[in-house]
């Protein structure tokens, strides 16, 4: 190990390791240590994170709980395994144009100014199963496609959105890369490849503990409840697209939730 890469290793111990994580497993201590980082901009989109032999020496994690961790990063999109290069950071939030939903205003903006929000892609995945989108999209038997996404807003706070459609309707959200995903604009994507606009939706909101599965994945104030925004959006003669709940924390914006039309969203 470089005497560059040491000290940085060193640093890194000290701001991210030590804390209030002792009783979490040490793959998630390490995997949130990282996360940790990555977010506050200790390492850059592109930088090289040290070598799983090197994680052994700077930390008291074996092996097999350094190789877990890391699987666990690359699975959430955070960081990425290039054969010849080791491992780096991913480049992974794209500006979102036009967000609908996720419409965000700086307090001293008088809502003139839109917050800038980017998302990152965490998973995809196929479900047969039923749930509290069932009726919603009218799944009578098909699967339904699950995209879960991390939103940041403002570089200030993250939303934690899962999204469902019926698989068999959009195969282009089914099957463009992940990373393909970032950034991108759901409703958009549907109105342009399928002809199909969003005319109308339904909104309500609950307020709910904050799952676990979200905390893995966002800066989140500690113990904080998550305020769940439900949308449901349809197009013509109420034929529903989409089911997405937004799992937003305590935040210092304004979220915009009318006075906006379908066909300028």
């Amino acid at each position: 190990m470089s005497a560059s890469l040491h000290s940085r290793c060193d640093e890194f111990m000290e701001s991210y390791w030590a804390g209030d994580k002792d009783k979490l497993p040490k793959h998630e201590k390490l995997s949130q240590a990282i996360t940790s980082a990555i977010f506050d901009g200790f390492w850059l989109p592109g930088a090289k994170l040290p070598a799983e032999a090197e994680w052994v020496q700077i930390t008291p994690c074996s092996l097999g709980t350094v190789q877990r961790a890391l699987r666990t990063l690359v699975e959430s999109g955070l960081i990425q395994r290039r054969r010849g290069s080791g491992t780096v950071v991913a480049h992974m939030d794209r500006r979102v144009e036009e967000p609908w939903h996720m419409r965000f205003f700086r307090n001293d903006s008088n809502r003139g100014e839109l917050a800038e929000a980017t998302t990152r892609v965490i998973s995809r995945r196929s479900l047969g199963k039923t749930g509290p989108w069932s009726e919603a999209l009218k799944q009578d038997g098909h699967k339904v496609l699950r995209i879960d996404r991390v939103w940041t807003v403002d570089n200030s706070f993250e939303v934690y959105s899962v999204a469902y459609l019926l698989a068999d309707r959009f195969p282009k959200l089914a099957d463009t890369d992940l990373e393909d995903l970032n950034g991108v604009n759901f409703k958009n994507l549907i109105t342009r490849e399928y002809n199909l606009p969003v005319q109308s939706i339904r909104q309500s909101i609950r307020i709910e503990d904050t799952p676990d599965w979200v905390l893995q994945h966002c800066r989140w104030p500690k113990k904080a409840a998550a305020t769940v925004l439900n949308v449901v959006a349809y197009s013509f003669d109420r034929d529903p697209l989409y089911y997405q709940d937004f799992y937003i924390p305590p935040n210092p914006c304004i979220l915009d939730m009318g006075n906006i039309s379908a066909a300028n969203a």
